[in-house]
């Protein structure tokens, strides 16, 4: 598996030019916090300079990239000639993506430290600023809360990129998912109107998982039908058939 990871790292740092995508990550936040003064504040700060934006796409972009290129650029006949199985590869990539993601907010927190150091040095991070409690708490749930969907988004945009075998229709897609939320919200609350069971639609629980320590329970519950708790079990019940969905076809696909 180390060999296949290595592989996997190689591969995208060639093709997909991973350093510039992560030198980005950096520049991001501290390019919004310096060219728009109204962005010094703590709703923009918590937000990694809002930077949980570019972090979202582009790890959109590299997941489907990462299944679309294996099959386009032929690269998996030698791997499965050198032994390694659909389900090891599979994995690698999912180890790949987490991976970046992770990398990804590491340097949209590096680029907004130095930003808030430079623009906004009199920024108080154990001040309360949200629901959450003070900067730091809100930080961390923000991050944490962008990486819960961003896996979510990640396991349906690998699903469609696999049966389709494009990546450009597996990314639509996840734009859709970051920047339609309030249209997914309405297309959500007219579905459970329709018929309560609706609740369980998939785009309700991403919305519950995306509110989730950004308001209080009795909100998100009033917002998606549901306690938080049960949203967060429909989250990893869907989490594992996406991903065992998208796998599967992965198997099946020829090379």
């Amino acid at each position: 598996m180390l060999t296949l990871m290595k592989q996997e790292y190689y591969k995208t740092f060639k093709q997909n030019r991973l350093y510039i995508w992560l030198g980005l990550s950096v520049i991001f936040p501290l390019a919004i916090m310096g060219i728009f003064k109204s962005q010094r504040g703590a709703g923009a700060i918590t937000d990694l300079g809002h930077a949980t934006f570019y972090v979202y796409l582009v790890g959109i972009i590299i997941t489907a990239l990462s299944v679309s290129q294996e099959f386009g650029f032929g690269t998996i006949r030698p791997l499965l000639s050198r032994r390694f199985s659909r389900g090891m590869i599979f994995t690698s990539k999912l180890l790949l993506n987490l991976s970046i993601y992770i990398a990804l907010f590491i340097g949209a927190f590096i680029g907004t430290m130095i930003g808030q150091l430079i623009f906004a040095p009199e920024f108080d991070f154990s001040e309360r600023v949200s629901y959450a409690g003070n900067g730091w708490q809100t930080m961390g749930i923000t991050v944490v809360g962008t990486l819960f969907q961003m896996i979510f988004v990640a396991a349906l945009v690998l699903l469609i990129t696999n049966l389709v075998k494009s990546s450009g229709a597996a990314i639509g897609l996840g734009v859709v998912m970051i920047v339609g939320t309030p249209i997914l919200s309405s297309i959500s609350m007219l579905l459970i109107n329709m018929a309560p069971i609706l609740k369980w639609n998939p785009f309700n629980i991403f919305i519950g998982m995306a509110s989730y320590g950004q308001a209080s329970p009795s909100v998100i519950k009033s917002m998606v039908h549901m306690s938080q708790g049960t949203v967060v079990i429909a989250y990893l019940v869907y989490i594992f058939i996406m991903y065992a969905i998208a796998y599967l076809i992965f198997k099946k696909r020829s090379v």
